[in-house]
């Protein structure tokens, strides 16, 4: 990917993840922002804002990090086990979805004694997994379900793994969104960014073979 793409790829992400996190935080979060509004105090609301929208591209950037941290173990799984990655990653894809449960039910479920209260988390992603699989494998016309699955659950699983530890679902809700939709983003519309940047490398060589040839013309002249 050429560095202008590269950047606009970036850009996109932390503009999905700002605009997302905000969006959410008006709604779920109305007591650290939205109430500040509705009492009139405009000041304490635009700082709280600005807060948000410093976390909403704290977010996407955590979000960016943990895709190009998927691609790299892609790799490296395909190098490594070859035919058996496959099946090593829908295992993985298992013990993420049930840590997904685990993880907040270990911490709070034991003193209130109601997993369906912590149920909802794992069946969102997982809801938005198999979408954004569905719609991966349509663009690609190719079998990309279980590697899809794997950096929808899995790697979103990791990047809430300090959020599923907090009994404050405000900072899970306000997460949790820009999380699935800057992941979803990157894993649809990177190929779209690598075509266009094959397309600026074609015109970079064209420019150059143009240039290059009324100097080779001069020089036979």
């Amino acid at each position: 990917m050429t560095l202008r793409n590269l950047l606009k790829f970036y850009g996109t992400t932390l503009l999905i993840g700002l605009v997302t996190t905000i969006l959410v935080s008006l709604i779920f979060a109305y007591d650290k922002l939205t109430a500040f509004l509705m009492d009139g105090q405009v000041g304490e609301f635009l700082a709280a804002l600005v807060w948000f929208m410093g976390y909403g591209l704290l977010i996407a950037t955590i979000s960016q990090l943990a895709y190009f941290s998927y691609l790299f173990i892609h790799q490296l799984g395909l190098g490594i086990f070859r035919t058996v990655w496959k099946p090593i990653q829908v295992v993985i894809i298992l013990f993420a979805f049930f840590d997904l449960v685990y993880f907040r039910f270990l911490r709070f479920g034991e003193q209130h004694g109601d997993v369906a209260k912590f149920i909802w988390i794992p069946i969102l992603v997982l809801i938005s997994a198999l979408i954004v699989s569905w719609y991966k494998s349509k663009l690609t016309a190719t079998n990309v379900w279980i590697p899809a699955m794997f950096f929808m659950i899995v790697m979103t699983t990791v990047e809430l793994i300090p959020f599923l530890k907090v009994e404050d679902t405000t900072w899970l809700y306000t997460t949790i969104f820009p999380l699935l939709l800057c992941n979803a983003f990157q894993l649809l519309m990177m190929p779209k960014y690598n075509e266009a940047s094959k397309v600026e490398r074609a015109k970079r060589r064209e420019k150059r073979m143009a240039s290059t040839q009324p100097a080779a013309k001069k020089k036979r002249s």
